[in-house]
C-alpha cells in the first residue's frame, strides 16, 4: 500500500496537502442542506486532516484513519481545529485492516485513498466492504486517480495498477443515488518537488438507498 510512501513527503514539508478542504467535501457541506451535528463519519486516508477537521467544524463526529502518524499529528494546523477537536478521533493504521459492523457510519470519506492501494481488484473489494459500513440513507464522498493520464514521474511511489478506468467509480456506485459525479484533470504543485504535474481523477458523492 503506497499511502505509507507519502512519509518522505510529510517529513519534507510542514503541511503537504494544505488547509483547504477538497472540492466535493465543500460541496457536500454547502449544497446539500444537511444538519451534520452528531453524524458519525469515517475519513479513510485522512492525511493531515483538512477534510476531517472541516466536517467536524460543521458538527460531524469524525474518526480519521491514516497509515502515517506524521500526517495525523498535523490536524492542529487546520483552520478550526481547536473548536472541533473534541469531535475528532484519529487512528494510525493501514485502512485495509479496518473492520466495522454493518451500518456503522452516516458518512464515509475516501478522498485520494483508493489509488494508494495495490490494484483495481483491491479497490473494488474495499468499496464493497465500505458500502456495507454505511447506514441506509448515508453518504459516500470520494475521489481517486484514473488511468486516463499516467502517474507523473514525481510520484512514482504510486502504482498504475491502482488507477481505475475512466468512470468506473460511478459504475461501482450505480446501485446508489449519485448526487454529483465528474471526471476531471487537475494540475498540482506539491511543496516538496515543486514540479507542476497533472492527474486524471473521478469525484463522487453518492447516497445509499
Amino acid at each position: 500500500m503506497s499511502k505509507s510512501r507519502y512519509q518522505d513527503e510529510y517529513k519534507a514539508s510542514s503541511c503537504f496537502w494544505g488547509t483547504q478542504p477538497a472540492k466535493y467535501i465543500r460541496y457536500f457541506v454547502e449544497n446539500l442542506g444537511l444538519n451534520l451535528n452528531g453524524m458519525m463519519t469515517l475519513d479513510v486516508g485522512a492525511g493531515e486532516g483538512k477534510n476531517a477537521v472541516y466536517l467536524a467544524s460543521h458538527g460531524a463526529r469524525v474518526h480519521a484513519v491514516d497509515a502515517s502518524a506524521i500526517a495525523l499529528s498535523r490536524f492542529s494546523l487546520q483552520p478550526g481545529y481547536i473548536e472541533a477537536a473534541y469531535r475528532i478521533t484519529t487512528e494510525a493504521k493501514d485502512a485495509r485492516a479496518l473492520e466495522y459492523s454493518n451500518n456503522s457510519f452516516d458518512i464515509i470519506v475516501a478522498y485520494g485513498f483508493f489509488h494508494c492501494l495495490d490494484s483495481i481488484d483491491e479497490i473494488r473489494s474495499f468499496i464493497r466492504k465500505m458500502k456495507s459500513w454505511i447506514k441506509s440513507s448515508g453518504y459516500f464522498i470520494g475521489s481517486t486517480f484514473t488511468s486516463q493520464l499516467p502517474i507523473p514521474d514525481s510520484q512514482s511511489y504510486l502504482s498504475s495498477e491502482a488507477l481505475l478506468p475512466l468512470s468506473e467509480l460511478k459504475v461501482l456506485f450505480q446501485d446508489w443515488t449519485i448526487i454529483i459525479y465528474e471526471d476531471d484533470i487537475i494540475t498540482e504543485v506539491h511543496p516538496t518537488a515543486k514540479i507542476p504535474h497533472q492527474h486524471s481523477l473521478s469525484r463522487i458523492i453518492a447516497k445509499k438507498p
